[in-house]
């Protein structure tokens, strides 16, 4: 009887798998060497991508093998990016040729969501073999470090705008009367009344005068500025008469006023220099003005004639051959014009900064809106603020300024959802205000909803504050030429970091030198970054030191961030982060 000896199991199966190119692909599989870009990898937008040169030795690659190769990022967990298939010059598989004797290579790009665990991290290479039913390991590898996560450093310092108020202390309040005279005649009458046609001086020099006392007894709340006093003449009767005529009208309108001053007993208003006195002989302007507003059937002719004659003396010979028109005229235009135009000169006061910030917190209610608004910007003290909006927003609802600047305070003040219902608020009551859109796109930002932050923006305009915004999201969506362009000249520490992950090491240095973060740890650490890429050991050493001097908290930071990758051997960076 022939015995036959058989081989355990495991022993066949090696031997199958070495003699079939699998176990020497295995074995050398530290030959292969990979060219990673970016090294570190780097987090851009949300996402990271990875190009892969992968080179193969001669005689590595089997000619009926297939191989599996996938990138990965190794945290605490693996996120690998898509697989590439490679095979050999005899596999009847389609990928990647790769010749045997001569070996071979292959490019690869590959993108995967960004995840916190990638931060500190290896990027690694694993493959699998096959030939036929049969596979193996090949083996893993690092093949280069992850991830450069700069662009998470974006401050969230979203920028809110303003209802300005429209409070002026000083507003003019001046006060126009006429005082009107008798044909040919110039002295002022109080009596002198025109029935027909429903005019008369009582009224008006009873409503002037109560303005004389009253500003004359209140020089606190009202301020005093002149008298103007334009005479005027009708466009009847000879130049020669009329020119004095006028004159005097106005000269006689000053006597008047200064004498009610000194009734008042006042102080001001006494002085001829008070007073600014013209004349007007024939006023021809006025007339036209009069014809123009008045229902006469003939009114057009007479016009024509004003317009087309520019000798005043023809122009009056004219008119005065329409007989039943001109006694029309006479009755009820001409005594218009025999008159004084006063106009007083006067500017209100209103009240002062103590008074309204009194008023504002105890009796807000008694403030009309411009002063309530007003009385918000009259403290830093962010809560005063908000319950001076809060009162606005009650007291005058349809106001958009009031709800969106208590929506402003509330968005300061990190109470993100309240302010966006006020701006909303705002938003129905002026749909269409660029600031109102740039506080909800704030709003927005700062929720995470990058989409319709971008929408809100779209409609605020091209407000540099808006800029800045719309930076913000660039530099979170990894559009950084967009996020220069939307900084514009601004000196801030976004604007810094957009031109560094643009690529402007210098203008990022520049910029942020020049911005109020010059000194601080945020602003300390991207200096830091910025000398990282620049290749300056001292500046990394400096900056960080005193970085982590301001905020201890950016000692762990720097130990994880892979911009000093270089540096973690260093001993001078070890002294300063552990």
């Amino acid at each position: 009887m022939k015995i036959t000896k058989f081989l355990p199991i495991a022993l066949v199966s090696v031997a199958l798998v070495g003699c079939n190119g699998l176990g020497k692909m295995a074995k050398n599989f530290s030959k292969v060497t990979y060219e990673v870009s970016p090294n570190p990898l780097e987090m851009h937008g949300d996402s990271v991508a990875i190009t892969v040169k992968g080179n193969y030795p001669a005689k590595y690659f089997a000619k009926k093998v297939d191989a599996t190769v996938t990138p990965y990022i190794k945290g605490t967990q693996e996120h690998p990016f898509k697989s590439v298939t490679n095979v050999g010059e005899k596999s009847i598989t389609s990928g990647n040729k790769i010749n045997y004797k001569a070996g071979g290579s292959f490019n690869y790009t590959s993108k995967v969501a960004y995840n916190a665990d990638m931060k500190v991290a290896d990027v690694m290479v694993k493959a699998m073999g096959m030939k036929g039913t049969k596979s193996k390991d090949l083996g893993s590898m690092k093949i280069a470090d992850g991830t450069i996560v700069t662009p998470l450093l974006v401050a969230s310092d979203e920028i809110t705008l303003i209802g300005k108020d429209a409070f002026q202390r000083i507003t003019p309040a001046n006060y126009a009367a006429t005082i009107y005279f008798p044909i040919n005649q110039s002295g002022v009458s109080n009596g002198f009344a025109m029935k027909k046609i429903g005019l008369n001086n009582k009224s008006q020099m009873a409503s002037m005068d109560s303005v004389l006392k009253a500003i004359a007894k209140d020089t606190v709340n009202y301020l005093f500025k002149g008298i103007n006093i334009m005479g005027y003449a009708s466009p009847d009767g000879a130049e020669r008469i009329n020119t004095p005529l006028s004159g005097n009208r106005a000269e006689n309108a000053s006597k008047y006023l200064m004498s009610q001053f000194k009734k008042a007993k006042s102080k001001i208003g006494l002085a001829k220099e008070n007073y600014t006195l013209n004349s007007t002989s024939e006023d021809w302007e006025g007339f036209k003005n009069e014809m123009q507003n008045s229902g006469m059937a003939q009114k057009d002719m007479i016009l024509r004639i004003v317009s087309s004659n520019s000798d005043p003396e023809a122009r009056e010979m004219e008119i005065k051959k329409m007989g039943m028109a001109y006694e029309e005229i006479a009755e009820n235009v001409l005594p218009k014009l025999r008159r004084s135009a006063v106009t007083i000169g006067i500017d209100k006061v209103g009240k002062s900064d103590a008074e309204i910030t009194r008023l504002a917190a105890a009796a807000p209610d008694s403030l009309n809106v411009e002063e309530l608004l007003y009385a918000a910007t009259l403290t830093t003290d962010i809560s005063t603020q908000a319950n001076v909006y809060s009162s606005a927003a009650r007291i005058y609802p349809q106001d958009w300024r009031t709800s969106n600047n208590y929506g402003m305070i509330l968005f300061a003040q990190g109470k993100t959802d309240e302010a966006m219902a006020q701006f909303v608020k705002a938003d129905q009551l002026n749909a269409s205000n660029a600031i109102v859109k740039n506080n909800l796109g704030a709003c927005y930002s700062k929720k995470g909803d990058r989409a319709k932050a971008s929408e809100m923006y779209a409609s605020a305009g091209n407000d540099a504050a808006t800029g800045l915004n719309r930076a913000i999201l660039d530099i979170k969506n990894g559009n950084y030429s967009s996020a220069v362009s939307n900084v514009g000249t601004a000196n801030t520490y976004n604007a810094a970091l957009a031109k560094l992950l643009a690529g402007d090491k210098d203008g990022a240095l520049a910029t942020i030198d020049a911005s109020s973060d010059k000194d601080s740890a945020r602003g300390l650490y991207l200096k830091a970054i910025i000398a990282a890429r620049k290749g300056d050991t001292a500046g990394v050493i400096s900056n960080l030191t005193s970085s982590i001097a301001k905020e201890g908290a950016m000692k762990q930071q720097a130990k994880e961030d892979r911009e000093f990758i270089k540096w973690m051997n260093d001993a001078a960076f070890k002294a300063v982060i552990n």
